[in-house]
């Protein structure tokens, strides 16, 4: 895999916040040449909605030691966003000699809707300063499911990730990114805001980064109206059939509370949410987080599979993953952790934090077993599950369900192993400060072998190999969800046949006890 889409890639799946600077690295800054210097200026097509993005890119620097001829790229699929670089029209590239000749050709394919990539080549050598000029459309009405990391258009403005309108050079000398935006089409009141800041901005490190941030423009909603509330900021394009205002509210205090219960980053990082409504026959809400942020996208009608209600666990299960962050492996075999651990906290933390009821957390005890014993891929190895990929969401999101189960089971198993004394959180604690603190320590899977081994003995990290690498069916202990229900055996039904499992029922422990796990 290249170093542009592995950092891309790693991103993706290990949350990196966004740290403030100490003044001795804002003067370092203030040193360091713009590498990568972009304008972004969006488009309206004739019915008034954002039509693309068009970029003018200046690069600088000079080519990286060995090469000659001056290298750009662009994803062709990104993570469920298809057809990136085919969008990206009348990419030109001159110096000071004139046009710059490209050639092109594009990675293999990757399985299930995995990224791979567009490499463009200068058919001579170039002098810098280069100026890159390219508009990326917006993507066309879809109703396929997957992450919003596409660019589209929503009333009036335009959102999506930098990895699906931004070209990066592959191989120039720069360690510093500015962006700064021309918001001519729109009023007065419009704004540029980045998952790096409002307005211009720039940044330390590759141009790569570029790509894990979401980017909004156009008249937008903001909570708070000015400023941010302890770091928590938001903004909006649409009309939501929830009030945004209230929802980025109880939002920022359920940031506030996940930064208390974590923890181990304090105090929590500046966060911003992205939200948009989008007019393509999508059938929900879905949200995906990048480095200290997360963009919600949903069709108007988009809570009519919730009853009506806000999406408020995908909400929190966005903010989760700034903590959880994501584990070294195999692409798209890591997801049992970075899912699957943020799927288990998005279950258990808003009843501990006060944010939903007991009724809110039963109806997940009831949902989650049945989700697991009767999914497509049940008996999937995780690497099986990733080459179907986003071409089958039913069979994508097992590892989100597996994983929840999994970690339900490890914290059961863990209090019953220490007389109470410790649980998950205890557990996983100790792992995310030291990923977080330790120089040189990487966190993989043989990692997690080594430790969960040390906490419940050898059989765990074999048990962890057959139940989520593997994909062998398990059964977790009677405790899984704490005192308050209980274990019985149960018969599912599959397109199949029948499928032998467990379900935790209610019992008469009190309610005020229900959280104690």
């Amino acid at each position: 895999m290249n170093r542009t889409l592995f950092s891309a890639l790693a991103a993706l799946l290990l949350v990196i916040p966004v740290l403030a600077h100490s003044a001795s690295q804002q003067a370092d800054a203030e040193a360091t040449p713009i590498g990568y210097d972009a304008v972004l200026t969006p488009r309206l097509g004739s019915d008034g909605e954002v039509s693309g993005i068009a970029v003018v890119l200046t690069l600088d620097g000079g080519l990286t030691d060995g090469e000659t001829r001056l290298k750009l790229t662009a994803p062709v699929v990104y993570v469920g966003a298809y057809g990136v670089a085919d969008r990206m029209g009348e990419l030109a590239v001159r110096d000071a000699d004139g046009p710059v000749a490209l050639s092109h050709h594009d990675d293999s394919e990757a399985a299930g809707g995995f990224p791979y990539l567009r490499h463009w080549e200068a058919q001579r050598e170039v002098q810098f300063p280069v100026q890159v000029r390219y508009t990326a459309a917006t993507e066309p009405h879809t109703d396929r499911r997957g992450p919003p990391f596409n660019i589209k258009p929503s009333k009036g403005g335009v959102s999506g990730s930098g990895a699906t309108f931004l070209v990066l050079p592959e191989n120039t000398v720069s360690t510093r990114s500015r962006v700064g935006w021309n918001l001519s089409a729109f009023g007065e009141d419009a704004a540029g805001i980045a998952s790096f800041g409002e307005g211009e901005f720039e940044l330390d490190g590759a141009p790569g980064d570029l790509w894990h941030g979401w980017y909004m423009a156009g008249p937008v909603g903001r909570y708070p109206a000015q400023g941010d509330d302890n770091g928590f900021s938001a903004a909006w394009l649409g009309d939501f059939p929830f009030d945004p205002t209230e929802e980025m509210t109880r939002a920022a205090r359920g940031y506030t509370w996940l930064g208390g219960f974590f923890g181990y980053l304090d105090p929590p990082p500046r966060y911003r949410v992205f939200m948009r409504i989008v007019p393509y026959p999508i059938p929900r809400f879905s949200g995906t987080a990048l480095g200290g942020s997360f963009m919600l996208s949903g069709p108007p009608n988009g809570l009519e599979d919730t009853g009506g209600e806000p999406p408020r666990g995908t909400i929190f299960h966005e903010m989760i993953h700034m903590w959880v962050g994501g584990v070294q492996g195999p692409q798209g075999v890591t997801s049992w952790f970075s899912e699957g651990l943020t799927s288990y906290y998005t279950m258990v933390l808003p009843l501990r934090g006060g944010f939903e009821t007991l009724d809110d957390y039963t109806e997940t005890v009831d949902r989650l077993p049945e989700r697991y014993y009767t999914s497509p891929a049940l008996g999937m190895s995780a690497q099986a599950i990733t080459e179907v990929g986003f071409t089958n969401n039913d069979i994508r999101e097992m590892p989100y369900v597996r994983g929840n189960l999994y970690f339900a089971d490890l914290n059961a198993r863990i209090r019953a192993a220490s007389n109470g004394r410790r649980n998950l959180d205890d557990f996983m604690r100790e792992l995310f400060e030291r990923r977080h603190n330790e120089t040189g320590y990487t966190f993989d899977h043989e990692a997690w072998v080594a430790a969960i081994s040390t906490e419940l003995g050898a059989e765990a990290g074999t048990e962890f190999q057959a139940r989520i690498i593997d994909g062998e069916v398990f059964f977790p202990v009677a405790g899984t969800f704490g005192p308050c229900f209980d274990r019985e055996p149960a018969s599912y039904e599959t397109e199949s046949g029948a499928v032998d499992g467990y379900r935790w029922q209610r019992n008469d422990v009190p309610e005020e006890r229900c959280a104690e796990f």
